[in-house]
């Protein structure tokens, strides 16, 4: 199995189904749940390459902040931070569309569209974090709880922040609401074994990191085995299943 989609079921993808879910290595695809083993890219010469691409949770309990951590939390002390149900509004997709202009990626032109379908009702138990500069909106992040677990869907920001790490707080303020609600896990998404660009999903702290061996339906500490053997374990199943 490389990519499966999951509708949501009448009740939708809330408390103990949410964190069935993401345990097994599925994730938030607007209002359904997906999972996939690698991204599709071009390499220079045009040719199609495959990403190998492995999950990641957080163990909240077990999580001792680094440095890094503690210079985000104090230069941004000043900010007012908000939490409350997940909404769009006009002057949130003015931020995104303002943090769309400047990223180097590709991502839905408006907030809406990365996070909305507009067929279905929303299934899951959305979150957001709102930060402002006085009465200026310069972050919001998005999340879905589930029982014991969450994930972190979307953070953007407005780019004159960008030395203040708002990505990295966010992720810390959704750090802080799982403690505050005794959720265990916190789950970020996943993280590619031939590129870097996924790596900031390692922040805070590596140590308190778990990742999924999808194929064995199993959660390994981080660190445990590098980016080169995931890379052979991926390797291994897409030549085992070519065979069979």
């Amino acid at each position: 199995m490389i990519d499966h989609y999951i509708q949501p079921p009448v009740d939708g993808f809330t408390g103990k189904v949410l964190d069935v879910y993401l345990a097994a290595g599925y994730y938030r695809m607007r209002h359904d749940l997906f999972t996939t083993h690698y991204i599709p890219r071009f390499d220079a010469e045009k040719f199609l390459v495959i990403l190998p691409v492995f999950w990641l949770r957080t163990l909240v309990n077990k999580i001792a902040e680094n440095k890094s951590a503690f210079r985000i939390r104090k230069q941004s002390a000043s900010f007012t931070v908000e939490y409350t149900t997940a909404a769009i509004t006009e002057e949130i997709e003015e931020l995104y569309t303002t943090y769309h202009s400047k990223i180097e990626f590709d991502a839905a032109e408006k907030c809406r569209d990365y996070l909305e379908d507009p067929f279905k009702p929303n299934p899951f138990d959305s979150r957001m974090i709102v930060i402002r500069d006085g009465g200026k909106l310069i972050a919001v992040g998005y999340f879905d709880i589930g029982q014991e677990a969450m994930m972190g869907i979307l953070n953007f920001y407005h780019p004159d922040y960008r030395k203040y790490s708002l990505g990295k707080y966010l992720m810390l303020k959704k750090i802080d609401f799982a403690r505050q609600q005794g959720i265990q896990y916190y789950y970020t998404g996943y993280l590619g074994t031939t590129e870097t660009k996924f790596d900031y999903k390692l922040f805070p702290d590596k140590k308190a990191m778990e990742v999924l061996l999808a194929f064995d339906q199993q959660w390994v500490p981080w660190g445990k085995y590098d980016k080169g053997w995931l890379h052979g374990y991926f390797m291994d199943w897409v030549l085992g299943d070519a065979k069979s």
